[in-house]
This record gives C-alpha cells, structure tokens and sequence, in this order.
C-alpha cells in the first residue's frame, strides 16, 4: 500500500513521467533530481517492487510483474 502512495507521489511531482505503452502496458520513465532519467521504460509493476525494495541503485526489469 504505502509503495502504490509513493508511486502516486512520484507521479504527481514528475519524477515518474508516462512514456507511452507497450502490448496495451503503460511504461515509465524515473527521473532523478536533475531530470536525468535513472529506470528508463519500466512497468508499473517493475517500479513499485523498486519502491518496495527500498529503491537500491540496481534496478532489475521483470515484465512478469503485476501492474496493480
């Protein structure tokens, strides 16, 4: 729940920006600070295990992720 918040969060500030979809999947970029992207073209999925996980600086991409 409070990772699905953040994701929320991040979204609205920017520093989660929509970058279109794939296979009817919406993707997103993370940015950092300075506006630099850090997780280029990831699932929701992907990014909320992210958030989960602390945000370690190694991002591993899993499309077999649930979006929800």
């Amino acid at each position: 729940m409070l990772s699905k918040l953040t994701f929320i969060l991040y979204l609205w500030s920017g520093t989660i920006i929509p970058q279109g979809e794939n296979e009817g999947r919406p993707l997103y970029n993370v940015n950092t600070e300075n506006g630099i992207p850090c997780i280029e073209l990831a699932y929701r999925g992907e990014i909320l295990n992210w958030i989960k996980q602390g945000q370690p600086e190694s991002f591993q991409y899993d499309e077999n992720l649930e979006d929800n």
